[in-house]
C-alpha cells in the first residue's frame, strides 16, 4: 500500500507550486491510474514519492518511507522515462544484449542470473534476447525497462508514463500485465495524460490540476463524470436524419461540415432509422468525448501550516481595546479590498457627560507595584481598559470647564495597572496573505543547498 501525504514542491520564489499537498492512498489488488495534462505535477509527485527531490510531505510503502527500506529494488519496482524523449526513450546501453543488459542489473540486484531469463519469456523478448538494444522498437525498450523493474520480485509498482507514444498493440499487452500484477495482490500506480486510458486500465483514478487534487474518484464515477458517448455520423442528407434524431429525443450537434454528433441513442438505432428513411451514410461510429477537467480552486489554507486563526467578535473587540491602551496600531479586519491596503479606523471616542474626569494629584513617588499575574485565557477587566485609555484632544478642551469645580464634586476613580500581554497581538491575515506566505516560507526551505548524499541504488 503506497500513502501519500502532503506533499508539496516549490521550484522557486514567486512561482507557483509544482505539487502543493497532494494526498492520496494507492491500494493493494487495485490499479490506481494519476491523470493530469501535461504539467499538471504527475511527474514531479512520482520524484516526491521516491524522494529524488527535494520537497515536504512524505509518502509511505507499507508504513516506511523509501529511504527507511533497506532493499527497495525486493519490495518497489520503479519504471521512469528512460535516456530520450517519450517514445525514442532507451532501457540502456544501445550496444549491449538484451540479455546481458538484464544479467547485470540481476547481478546488481543480488538475484539469480535465471531471474533474468524468466523476465524475458514473460515480457516476450526471449526471441530478441541476442539483439542489440540498438535495434529495439520503443516497445521492446518498454518492456525490458519492465522486466528490469520486476528483477527483485516487488509487491508494488510504481511506473510514470508507460504507455506514453507505444503502438495499440503494446498499450493493450502493458494493460493486461498491470491487471494480472494487480489482481495478484499487487500495488500498482501509473501515470497518464488520456483520460480514455485512465478509464480502461484503472480502478481509481485521481485527477490533478497545476499540481492539486481535484478528484479522486472510482473509475465508474469518472466514466460518468468525466466521459461520454457519441455516435459521429457523416453523409450527404445529415439535415433531413437530425429532424428524424431530434423527433426520437436524441442529441445532435453539428460535427464538421457534413457530419453529426448524436448523443443519447446508440449506433444500432441510428443505421436502422436511416435505412427505414432511405438516408445513405458515409460514417456510423462510436467514439468517447472528453469532458472538462474540473478547476483546482486555490485552497484558503491546507491546514498543515498551522497559521488560520479564528477569532470570535469579543476576541477582535478585546484586541482593538488593548491596543488602544498600549499605543500599537489595531489589526485591521479582513475584507475584499486589495492585499496590502489597511483601511482607515475611526478613533475611538469617550462622551464626556458619561466618563467622570479624576482630579489631577499632586506629583508623588508612586510605591512600585507588582501586577496580578494573568492565567491564560482569563477575561480581561472591560471597565479597566475603559478607564484608563488616553482622552481625545476635544474631549480634554470640553471638560476644561469641570476642572474648575470643587474637587469634593468630582469622585475619585479607581484605576488599576494594565496587566502586561505575555505577545503583542498578531496581525490577522487574509486568505490570499496565508498562501502567499505558505508559498514563500516553502520556497525559503527548499531553496537551500541540499547536502551532498553519496550516489546510492535508489538514485537510478
Amino acid at each position: 500500500m503506497i500513502q501519500i501525504t502532503g506533499l508539496t514542491k516549490v521550484r522557486s520564489k514567486g512561482e507557483p507550486p509544482a505539487v502543493l499537498d497532494l494526498t492520496f492512498d494507492a491500494r493493494p489488488g487495485m490499479v490506481t491510474v494519476l491523470l493530469g495534462d501535461e504539467g499538471a505535477g504527475k511527474s514531479t509527485a512520482v520524484r516526491l514519492m521516491l524522494e529524488l527531490e527535494r520537497g515536504q510531505g512524505i509518502t509511505l510503502f507499507d508504513g516506511r518511507p523509501y529511504r527507511r527500506i533497506r532493499r527497495p529494488e525486493r519490495e518497489i519496482g520503479v519504471l521512469l522515462p528512460g535516456l530520450g524523449e517519450g517514445a525514442a526513450a532507451v532501457a540502456g546501453n544501445p550496444g549491449r544484449k538484451a540479455r546481458g543488459h538484464l544479467r547485470m542489473l540481476a547481478a546488481a540486484v543480488g538475484v539469480p542470473t535465471r531471474r533474468a531469463d524468466e523476465l524475458l519469456e514473460q515480457t516476450r523478448l526471449a526471441t530478441v534476447a541476442e539483439q542489440r538494444l540498438r535495434t529495439f522498437s520503443p516497445g521492446m525498450h518498454r518492456r525490458l525497462s519492465l522486466a528490469a523493474a520486476l528483477l527483485g520480485d516487488p509487491g508494488t509498482l510504481l511506473l510514470d508514463a508507460p504507455t506514453e507514444g507505444l503502438s495499440p498493440r503494446n498499450v493493450e499487452w502493458f494493460h493486461s500485465f498491470l491487471r494480472s500484477f494487480a489482481v495478484a495482490g499487487g500495488t500498482v500506480l501509473v501515470t497518464t495524460r488520456t483520460p480514455q486510458e485512465a478509464a480502461q486500465l484503472a480502478d481509481r483514478v485521481v485527477t490533478l490540476d497545476r499540481g492539486r487534487l481535484v478528484a479522486d474518484q472510482p473509475v465508474a464515477e469518472f466514466c460518468r463524470t468525466r466521459l461520454s458517448l457519441e455516435v459521429a455520423v457523416r453523409g450527404p442528407q445529415m439535415a433531413r436524419l437530425a429532424d428524424l434524431l431530434v423527433s426520437q429525443g436524441a442529441e445532435v450537434r453539428p460535427d464538421g461540415g457534413a457530419g453529426l454528433a448524436v448523443a443519447g441513442i446508440d449506433r444500432t438505432e441510428i443505421g436502422e432509422l436511416a435505412y427505414r428513411n432511405g438516408i445513405l451514410l458515409h460514417e456510423l461510429a462510436d467514439r468517447v468525448v472528453e469532458q472538462p477537467v474540473p478547476r483546482a480552486a486555490l485552497p484558503v489554507a491546507s491546514g498543515r501550516s498551522g497559521r488560520l486563526r479564528l477569532q470570535s467578535e469579543s476576541g477582535r473587540a478585546h484586541e482593538e481595546a488593548h491596543a488602544a491602551t498600549s499605543g500599537a496600531t489595531p489589526p485591521a479586519p479582513e475584507s475584499s479590498a486589495t492585499p496590502g491596503h489597511q483601511p482607515a479606523r475611526p478613533v475611538p471616542t469617550v462622551p464626556v457627560p458619561t466618563v467622570p474626569v479624576p482630579t489631577v494629584p499632586e506629583p508623588t513617588v508612586p510605591e512600585p507595584t507588582v501586577p496580578e499575574p494573568v492565567s491564560e485565557g482569563r477575561p480581561r477587566d472591560d471597565a479597566a481598559v475603559r478607564f484608563t485609555r488616553a482622552l481625545p484632544v476635544a474631549a480634554v478642551a470640553a471638560a476644561l470647564p469641570a476642572l474648575a469645580r470643587p474637587a469634593q464634586a468630582v469622585e475619585p476613580v479607581r484605576t488599576e495597572p494594565v496587566r502586561p500581554e505575555a505577545e503583542p497581538p498578531r496581525r490577522r491575515e487574509s486568505a490570499a496573505d496565508l498562501l502567499t506566505d505558505d508559498t514563500v516560507r516553502l520556497g525559503r526551505v527548499t531553496t537551500g543547498k541540499a547536502p551532498a548524499t553519496p550516489d546510492d541504488h535508489r538514485s537510478e
